[in-house]
């Protein structure tokens, strides 16, 4: 097949070599800089440039691999000039736009297959030179389909990842998708850029160790990008915030009444939370 790639950034660049190493489908790329697609053909990241502005897009599948709001202009652009059976794949780590967009692009273009996604992996570091051809190895990849009529796409893009080395699929509603992520990611950058600016963030060398460096990982990140995230997704983010406010605020208040009791049934119940959240993924 050929595999279109739209933004050669960490995610899309991780993806295309991770392409160009276990499969033998040609990777075409695009990125909107010359500079990065000169760094991604260095790095053995595709075989060929793909034009997105050619009259005719022959591709099998296009994967976008950019921001949210960019996702939602190339899918505007490239979808009236794809070929008949062709799909389409986004990135974007919010979908409640995204699938909105694919929803209404679909009506005008039924031979056209649409397929929301979101891989979950990453890094604290941005750009395709930064990018690894084992990123998403044990990585799953969200799927959150547009209609009935896509499943068939559903069924290839199965299929594509396990070839390309996957670690599995999980298939979501845009809702729960957004709902679930606000919590395990975009809460979890949040609290980690809260964290951080403790001026005392400033004198740890010597004071600490994994549980800092766990806790203040996330906090380097692309700010243009995460602010594009969380405001497309603010509904679902504020709502996670305002229950981490309740928790923080049981804690602060036992601790400013001395009661050591309520202080260990609080986290007694935070280890059980954390044991049966483990459990649980084991058993998947």
């Amino acid at each position: 097949m050929k595999v279109g790639i739209v933004g050669l950034g960490l995610i899309g660049g991780s993806l295309a070599r991770q392409i160009m190493r276990n499969t033998t489908h040609t990777v075409l790329a695009y990125d909107i800089s010359d500079e990065v697609l000169k760094k991604g053909a260095l790095l053995n990241a595709y075989h060929d440039i793909l034009d997105i502005n050619a009259e005719n897009i022959d591709v099998d599948i296009l994967i976008i691999a950019t921001n949210p709001r960019a996702t939602l202009s190339i899918l505007d652009s490239v979808t009236p000039r794809l070929k008949k059976g062709a799909i389409i794949f986004d990135c974007a780590g919010v979908k409640k736009e995204i699938i909105k967009k694919m929803v209404a692009l679909k009506e005008s273009y039924p031979d056209i297959y649409f397929v929301g996604g979101h891989p979950m992996a990453g890094r604290e570091f941005s750009g395709v030179a930064h990018s690894t051809a084992t990123l998403f190895e044990k990585a799953y990849i969200i799927m959150t389909p547009v209609d009935m009529d896509d499943l068939p796409a559903v069924g290839v893009m199965k299929e594509f990842f396990k070839e390309v080395k996957c670690e599995g699929i999980t298939m979501s509603s845009y809702e729960k998708h957004d709902q679930i992520i606000a919590y395990t990611s975009q809460l979890a950058h949040i609290v980690s850029s809260a964290y951080i600016k403790n001026p005392l963030s400033q004198e740890h060398v010597g004071y600490s160790a994994g549980s800092f460096r766990d806790l203040t990982r996330v906090a380097k990140l692309n700010p243009t990008m995460w602010t594009e995230l969380f405001m497309a997704n603010k509904d679902y983010l504020l709502s996670a915030i305002e229950d981490l406010e309740k928790h923080i605020g049981e804690y602060k208040q036992a601790i400013q009444n001395g009661d050591e009791e309520q202080l260990k049934e609080l986290l007694k119940l935070g280890t059980e939370m954390k044991e049966s959240a483990d459990k649980k993924a084991r058993q998947k």
